[in-house]
């Protein structure tokens, strides 16, 4: 079981424009923003809030239009939301009233066959640990736990193509890195095309293959660095450090020292 027969999708954005009408003024969010994802790839897009980083996502899972240019996968326009994208939210959204096991069985089409949901559902609660909870409710659950919950949902579907918009913001640091650690597992099992949105610097280079950096009003690309450090990695490693350093550098702009930096 698993993933390893269908590998990610390529995301072409292509001069992509963004507003939004606000009180009848018009309000710049994405300006000319152009970038290609290679498939089976991980990325982290940073920035500053109000950058856009969200709203990209949200065009890249369809569930909005850009005003102008286009997003692709694999050649293909994106003109509406789709299986083959799957999308992880700051809050997890579950249904409370629902065991961990209905709620994960959600995510699949109704008329999906009972014995081959089952055979999946119980296959995604084994990937996100989640054995001996597959009868609790979401208010019987951490919120690390209800955020594993959200992720088998979110895979069970097989996406091409998974979009994380800031998951693991409402967690403690302990748990937030615990999940990190879960999340790149599985894409190195799955190989989905994976785009992490998240203001958390250490989170984009740690889960990131590229580090994206977004600067606000309006939201453009400001530059993409990549991560090439040594696996398994390591948070504390001097390579990490350094390019820590280069990615506040570059978000910043400019050569403070390391501590006047705050987002």
């Amino acid at each position: 079981m698993g993933n390893n027969d269908i590998s990610g999708k390529r995301i072409n954005i292509s001069h992509v424009r963004k507003e939004f009408q606000i009180e009848k003024e018009s309000l710049l969010v994405l300006k000319d923003i152009n970038l290609e994802i290679e498939p089976g790839d991980i990325v982290s897009i940073i920035g500053g809030s109000g950058c856009g980083k969200s709203t990209l996502l949200r065009l890249i899972a369809g569930l909005d239009s850009p005003n102008e240019g286009e997003i692709a996968l694999d050649n293909t326009k994106v003109t509406k939301p789709s299986l083959d994208v799957g999308v992880l939210f700051q809050e997890s959204r579950l249904l409370p009233w629902e065991s961990t096991w209905k709620n994960i069985a959600f995510g699949l089409p109704e008329k999906f066959d009972k014995e081959k949901k089952n055979e999946l559902v119980a296959h995604y609660i084994k990937l996100v640990g989640l054995e001996g909870f597959e009868r609790a409710l979401p208010g019987q659950l951490s919120g690390g736990m209800q955020k594993r919950v959200a992720i088998a949902r979110t895979l069970i579907n097989n996406p091409h193509v998974l979009l994380l918009d800031e998951p693991f913001g409402a967690l403690d640091a302990f748990t937030r890195m615990n999940l990190q650690e879960e999340v790149v597992r599985i894409w190195k099992e799955q190989r989905m095309t994976t785009v992490l949105v998240t203001h958390d610097i250490d989170e984009a280079i740690f889960m990131g293959n590229k580090v994206i950096i977004m600067s606000a009003k309006p939201g453009i690309i400001k530059d993409v660095i990549k991560v090439e450090l040594p696996e398994p990695r390591s948070r504390v490693s001097v390579e990490f450090e350094e390019l820590r350093m280069k990615v506040y550098k570059e978000f910043f702009g400019d050569d403070r020292p390391m501590e006047d930096y705050a987002i």
